[in-house]
């Protein structure tokens, strides 16, 4: 397995709750002598956002922090789509599952399958009223990134609700341990399915007013009992304040 496919993930969406969580794993894995490269803490300037995201999408072992936010942002979406297209979901995710993430409930999951629907006809129609609807590429391909979630929300949530993905506060009383032997198992004992470039990668999750996002790039090297490098990121644009 090379280097990049050990790479762990993390996709989180930044800002109280969700940044705390992913600041005690990071402390953690730290303690046991993993090194973790983190967009805050060592951003790339001028990467390519999509092709972190990808990459992201692309990892063996990824650590979704779920929150209403992420289940509403762009990016973290983006990072959502792109890991179950690369198949293999179920097998690739540790989910950390936060409060405010309506999943468990049928009728709350049809928010999140309403919001992506509202979010695709706002700029449908922003577009429609366009007296020159050409060289929109980049606005095109957001709208079918809206199709994308629109269409797989429902069936990914689903999956995350069915996950026994532990509590938060269960996961900080064990200091995190069943995360941490999930993914040493994953590492140590699985083929990495999706092939990528040798540099590990990560984004930072975002706010989706383009304002205040990072993206951390790098490969690291993981000590203790995992066998790989762990990158967290977190899915924003650049200037995404989140």
């Amino acid at each position: 397995m090379s280097e990049y496919e050990q790479a762990v993930f993390i996709s989180y969406a930044w800002g109280d709750e969700r940044e705390e969580i992913v600041n005690q794993i990071d402390q953690t894995l730290q303690k046991r002598g993993v090194k973790i490269t983190r967009d805050k803490r060592d951003l790339g300037y001028r990467g390519s956002i999509k092709e972190f995201m990808e990459r992201i999408g692309q990892g063996n072992c990824v650590i979704v922090v779920i929150s209403d936010k992420y289940l509403r942002s762009k990016n973290c979406m983006f990072e959502l789509v792109e890991i179950a297209e690369n198949k293999q979901f179920s097998d690739r995710i540790f989910p950390v599952i936060l409060p405010d993430a309506k999943i468990y409930d049928a009728v709350e999951r049809l928010d999140y399958v309403e919001f992506w629907e509202k979010e695709k006809a706002k700029l449908n129609e922003r577009i429609r009223n366009l007296p020159d609807q050409s060289n929109l590429q980049g606005i095109r391909e957001e709208l079918d990134n809206y199709d994308r979630f629109r269409d797989k929300i429902s069936g990914l949530t689903s999956i995350l609700k069915d996950m026994n993905a532990l509590t938060p506060d269960m996961h900080k009383e064990s200091d995190f341990n069943q995360l941490y032997d999930a993914i040493e198992k994953r590492v140590k004992g699985s083929p990495a399915t999706p092939s990528a470039p040798d540099q590990a990668v990560a984004t930072l999750s975002e706010n989706d007013s383009a304002s205040n996002s990072s993206i951390n790039t790098g490969g690291i090297h993981i000590g203790g009992n995992v066998g790989g490098n762990i990158v967290i990121g977190n899915n924003n644009q650049i200037n995404n304040k989140k």
